[in-house]
Parts: structure tokens; sequence; C-alpha cells
């Protein structure tokens, strides 16, 4: 049950990972829209005592602007080692000259398309490998009477 479990929980963080694309920006942002927010040095030092000082990558929802900063509702934050802390939609002033690269999240069809043919191969292979559906042939060898003794 446990491996159930965690092939589950993989194949959702594929799903919502594999969904999605960054892009830059082709007009200004609005409110409501999902921004990606790459720091520059002077970003790591500024937010550090609010972020953490190792943070590179802010992700949220712009909840307002103005011409010299962002207020963004954090979703998570990431670190110059891979590693990510989620967050729940906390507050954050970003000033734009604290920004190295501004991009939006967007849905992605074809990376989803991609993902979900993967893993229905991946089902489809599984089942294959496996015999789960009962398509084996049965044992027709003649063994004995049950008893121990050959015929």
């Amino acid at each position: 049950m446990r491996f159930i479990r965690a092939g589950a929980l993989m194949l959702l963080s594929g799903f919502s990972s594999g969904c999605y694309t960054t892009v830059p920006f082709a007009s200004s942002p609005v409110a409501g829209q999902v921004l990606v927010m790459d720091l520059n040095d002077n970003g790591r030092v500024a937010l550090g005592p609010s972020i953490g000082p190792a943070a590179t990558r802010v992700e949220g929802t712009l909840d307002s602007r103005t011409d010299s900063a962002y207020v963004v509702k954090v979703q998570s934050v990431v670190y110059m080692n891979g590693s990510s802390n989620k967050w729940t939609n906390e507050p954050l002033t970003i000033q734009t000259d604290l920004v190295r690269e501004l991009r939006e999240r967007k849905f992605s069809r074809s990376r989803t398309a991609l993902l979900a043919a993967g893993t229905v191969g991946a089902v489809v292979a599984f089942i294959a490998t496996r015999a789960i559906l009962g398509s084996g042939t049965p044992d027709t060898s003649k063994g004995g009477d049950g008893d121990g003794s050959q015929q």
C-alpha cells in the first residue's frame, strides 16, 4: 500500500509541474497573474531577512503593482541549492530593481499531452508485464493426483 501512495504522489507532482511552463511577459503584468521572479544579487541580499539569504526565485500571484514594486502573495521560494519552500500566500513587496527576470506561469497543452501519453504508456507497460488482466495461459501439465505419486 505504501508503494501505491508513493506512486500516486509522484504522478500528481509530475502532473502539477509538467502542465505548466514559464515565459517572459509580453506586456505589463496585471493583478491575479502568477509571476515567477528571478532575483538578482541585490535582491537576494535585500530580501534575505524576509525569505532567506540564498533565495533565487519567488513565485506568487500579483496582488498589486506600482512603478517601483510588486506586491505578491508568495506561493513558493526556490533557493540556490535547488530546494524550495511552499508558502501560503503571504504578502511580500519586492522592488522592481531587485528582479533580474520576470516571467509568467502559463498552462502548456503540449507538455500536458506528452505527460499524459507517457503516463498511459507506463501503465499499459506495467499491466502487460504483470499479466494483471488474466491474459496468461492456464497450466495444462498433469503432475499427479495430489498424493505425491506420479501416474
